[in-house]
């Protein structure tokens, strides 16, 4: 019987842990882009914008910029698939909802003066990155959370 329940307990906690990492990126909808971040975070977006994570889709060819490709999902900010408005891929490139999660709200309540009743991730830990920095990436030559993680912005 012990055996039984400590099974179950186990079972429970693992689904627990699964269920907190597994989860659904949200729509389109619910991003507001980098940009947005730029207007209370300049300084912030001022140094992202000199890191490679400000240029990944430039590393992509044409077709591995396309919905379906097996590369445009570690390229692109939110939904793993290339969000296009007038020809133009809005969602391109790891941008600041990439780590910090989608800010669509975040950004409408600091403009009505109320930023800090919507959180977001203030230091995403090492799973977030090694989802995409990881062996499956064709120029992996290793990742070391700890001693990259301040390279990513200053602030």
């Amino acid at each position: 019987m012990r055996m039984l329940t400590g099974l179950v307990a186990t079972a429970l906690v693992l689904g627990a842990a699964s269920r907190a990492v597994a989860q659904p990126t949200p729509g389109p909808e619910s991003y507001a882009w980098s940009t947005a971040c730029k207007e209370c975070h300049a300084d912030v977006y001022d140094s992202w914008a000199k890191t490679k994570h400000a240029k990944t889709i430039g590393r992509l060819s044409a077709d591995e910029r396309k919905a379906g490709s097996e590369c445009i999902g570690c390229h692109v900010t939110g939904p793993k698939e290339p969000i296009t408005v007038d020809g133009e891929i809005v969602n391109a490139n790891v941008g600041c909802e990439s780590c910090h999660g989608a800010g669509k709200a975040h950004a409408e309540a600091a403009k009505a003066g109320q930023a800090a009743s919507v959180k977001l991730v203030k230091k995403p830990q090492a799973p977030l990155c090694e989802a995409c920095h990881n062996a499956k990436s064709p120029k992996f030559k290793g990742f070391y959370y700890s001693a990259l993680v301040g390279l990513v912005h200053k602030k």
